[in-house]
């Protein structure tokens, strides 16, 4: 399915989120694990940080599909030297991923449209992309009663969280 596909799917919920329990740490390994190659051809150091089991009600699929496009984004607008980091904790009644990097940050101004449907910064202009993965990451995880966020500090990098209810 093209993404542009995909995200109209999703967003008219006509793609099923068929819940069981999942693993979220199982799945930060496990994408950790399918683009740690495309990750390091990139340059970029990979590091995790992985509390387990941390446990949710969802679609193992569809985390897959959104943590991969975390990380796709990170490989795509990082430069080579740069760290990413996936850490999965709980906290209280959630679980938490946080995607980390020492990239160049996203500006201020665009932090509030990341996570838009085809919306592509500044620097988009010299990187391959759709401006859609993002998008999808949201869409996936508001499907699972979750919230994601994006924190950038001027030029230090930039931290993408998924908070998902706890089924523990």
């Amino acid at each position: 399915m093209s993404d542009l596909a995909e995200l109209s799917a999703v967003e008219a919920s006509d793609v099923p989120v068929r819940r069981a329990e999942v693993d979220l740490t199982q799945v930060a390994r496990d994408e950790l694990a399918a683009r740690e190659s495309h990750l390091r051809a990139a340059g970029l150091a990979v590091g995790s940080r992985l509390d387990g089991p941390v446990l949710v009600r969802g679609d193992s699929d569809r985390l897959h599909q959104a943590v991969g496009n975390l990380l796709a984004n990170a490989a795509r607008y990082c430069r080579a030297g740069d760290e990413v980091t996936v850490q999965v904790r709980s906290e209280a009644d959630q679980a938490v991923l946080d995607v980390v990097d020492s990239g160049p940050g996203i500006p201020a101004d665009e932090l509030p449209h990341v996570f838009d449907r085809l919306w592509r910064g500044r620097a988009a202009k010299q990187v391959a992309g759709s401006g859609i993965g993002l998008a999808v990451a949201r869409e996936i995880v508001v499907a699972h009663g979750g919230t994601i966020q994006a924190v950038s500090p001027e030029g230090a990098g930039t931290t993408l969280t998924i908070r998902l209810p706890s089924s523990t």
